[in-house]
C-alpha cells in the first residue's frame, strides 16, 4: 500500500506594526488568488478587528451559533483549530447570491482577541499557541495566511514563531520604513529565543499599498517607495495600486477576484502572487 505524504504548507504571516496598512486586506485576496490556481488555503484571521472574516463572509462571527473562533481555540484547550475553520464565501453569510469559494478556507476571527494578550501573559508556552494550535491541521492545506494584528505583541510573536515567511504591508514614508526595522528586529529576537522551537521564519516580502495612480498624489510616495527599494531591494514586492474597488469589494464582503475581477487592483495581487513564487497548479 502507498502511502501518501503529508502535506508541508507554506506558512505566511501578514504583518505590520500598526493597523490599516493593509494586512487583512492582502491576506485575503492573496489567499483568493492561491485558491483560483488551484492551492489549497487556510486563512487565520489573528486580528481582533476581525477584516478577514468580515471580507470573507462573516460579518459577526462571536454571534454563531455553536461555531467556535479562534479566541476560543487561544482560552480553552479542549477545543481544537479544526472547530474554528470555516468556508470562506463571497458574499455575506446567508446572502442570496453568496458562493463558497473554492479551495479557500478561514479559521474564523473574533473581537475578544483584543484579550488574547492579557490571557498569554500568564500562559504555559505563550509563544507558542498558534504553532501548537495549527500542528494537527496544517498537514490538510498547501498554504496557511495568518493575518496578524497591527502590533508587535505576543500574538504575533506567536505568529512569526508559527511561520516560514513574513510578509510586511506597508505605505512608503519615513515613519513606515521604521516600523518595517522594527518587525525585523522582532523576527530576528524570537529567532534567537526561541531557534531551538523551530523559529525559522524569514522576511520574504515587502508589499507596497495604496500605491498612487497620478504624479500630482505620488510625489512623498514616491521618495518613500526609492528608501523602500533602496533598503529591500529583490524583497520589495510588486504595489498594490489605489483603487476603490479595495473598499468596495470589503463592504460587499468578496475577495477582489468575485468583485471586480478584470480590475487593476485585482491584477496587482495577481502579481503579487507571482512574486512570491506561486504558480497556477496544473490539473
Amino acid at each position: 500500500m502507498t502511502v501518501q505524504a503529508e502535506r508541508v504548507p507554506r506558512i505566511i504571516s501578514m504583518t505590520n506594526q500598526v493597523g490599516g496598512s493593509g494586512k487583512s486586506t492582502s491576506g485575503v485576496n492573496l489567499g483568493a488568488q492561491l485558491a483560483e490556481f488551484g492551492w489549497k488555503v487556510l486563512v487565520v484571521d489573528g486580528d481582533d478587528q476581525c477584516d478577514a472574516s468580515y471580507q470573507l463572509g462573516y460579518a459577526f462571527p462571536d454571534q454563531l451559533e455553536d461555531q467556535k473562533t479562534i479566541y476560543d481555540c487561544l482560552t480553552d484547550k479542549s477545543v481544537k483549530l479544526s472547530e474554528a475553520i470555516v468556508p470562506a464565501l463571497a458574499g455575506p453569510l446567508g446572502g442570496p447570491d453568496t458562493k463558497v469559494i473554492d479551495n479557500l478556507y478561514l479559521v474564523l476571527g473574533s473581537h475578544e482577541m483584543e484579550n488574547a494578550e492579557q490571557h498569554l501573559t500568564t500562559a504555559m508556552a505563550r509563544e507558542l499557541w498558534l504553532k501548537n494550535l495549527l500542528a494537527p491541521i496544517k498537514g490538510d492545506y498547501d498554504v496557511i495566511i495568518i493575518d496578524c494584528p497591527g502590533n508587535l505583541g505576543l500574538v504575533v510573536i506567536g505568529a512569526i514563531l508559527a511561520s516560514d515567511e513574513i510578509v510586511a504591508c506597508i505605505k512608503p514614508g519615513l515613519k513606515e520604513l521604521r516600523g518595517l526595522t522594527r518587525i525585523e528586529q522582532k523576527i530576528e529576537l524570537v529567532k534567537e529565543t526561541w531557534g531551538e522551537y523551530g523559529a525559522h521564519a524569514e522576511l520574504v516580502g515587502v508589499l507596497l499599498v495604496d500605491v498612487p495612480t497620478t504624479r500630482s498624489q505620488g510625489a512623498v510616495w514616491d521618495d518613500g517607495k526609492k528608501m523602500v527599494e533602496e533598503a529591500y531591494g529583490d524583497l520589495v514586492l510588486p504595489g498594490i495600486r489605489r483603487s476603490t474597488k479595495i473598499p468596495e469589494s470589503y463592504a460587499h464582503q468578496k475577495p477582489l477576484l468575485y468583485f471586480d475581477r478584470a480590475g487593476e487592483a485585482t491584477a496587482d495581487y495577481l502579481s503579487v502572487a507571482k512574486g512570491l513564487g506561486f504558480k497556477r497548479i496544473s490539473k
